[in-house]
């Protein structure tokens, strides 16, 4: 039997009362597993396998078979997140970007620590965009998949403002930029106030867009909730 701490990702509908969950744990990753009789167990599950729940799980896997989500006991429930919708959107935009990124079983506790930190900033509605920037940026270099931001991605030199390029991976300085009038234009004084509540929103949401296409393009993966973030963004 094997525990840790976790938040829900996905769930799908097994059976009348079975659910095959699929959740981030601190100590072993991305996992997924069957929880069952979960929709009817008041005493193992109690209604906990829900996103923005902080949870504590057990779970059980004999050789050969897939893993069997034993209980779930409650650490913390993000319930400003639950009851607004907005922010309910934002935390699913969250969580689908981790499930994107991360392969099975493979625990990072960085980005567990990160989502935690996301989670608490998002339900106090504190410096929104700021906060999202902040957790995209550290959840691309968390995960292997960085842009560079410091020099160059087309000629290699340091760059202090340039274009940030979605396909080559980073920033473009001027004598590299293949479109003269379009792009992100990025500067180490922007990038330097990311996660602060100096930031403009409206340049926020833009860096938001071009980051999630980013990962888009680099996962070969859509992130089906960016349609409802477009939606708030406007």
């Amino acid at each position: 039997m094997q525990t840790s701490q976790a938040f829900l990702l996905r769930k799908f509908q097994y059976s009348e009362a079975d659910y095959i969950v699929s959740a981030f744990t601190r100590d072993f990753g991305k996992i997924r597993g069957l929880a069952k009789n979960a929709k009817k167990s008041r005493k193992r599950f109690g209604g906990r396998l829900e996103p923005f729940v902080h949870l504590r799980i057990r779970f059980s896997q004999k050789p050969g078979s897939m893993k069997f989500i034993e209980d779930a006991e409650t650490i913390k429930v993000f319930s400003n997140i639950m009851e607004d919708i907005e922010l309910f959107a934002w935390g699913n935009f969250v969580l689908e970007n981790i499930d994107l990124t991360l392969p099975e079983e493979e625990p990072n506790n960085n980005i567990f620590e990160l989502l935690v930190h996301t989670l608490s900033s998002l339900s106090k509605d504190k410096h929104l965009p700021s906060n999202i920037l902040n957790f995209q940026v550290s959840l691309l270099s968390y995960s292997g998949y960085k842009p560079n931001f410091d020099n160059c991605a087309g000629c290699g030199k340091p760059v202090d403002e340039g274009v940030f390029s979605i396909v080559k991976g980073g920033v473009l300085c001027r004598e590299c930029r293949e479109d003269k009038s379009n792009g992100f234009l990025l500067s180490k004084n922007f990038l330097s106030s990311i996660g602060s509540n100096e930031m403009n929103a409206e340049r926020a949401f833009d860096f938001i867009r071009t980051l999630y296409r980013f990962t888009e393009y680099h996962t070969g993966k859509e992130i089906k909730s960016s349609k409802f973030i477009e939606e708030i963004m406007r």
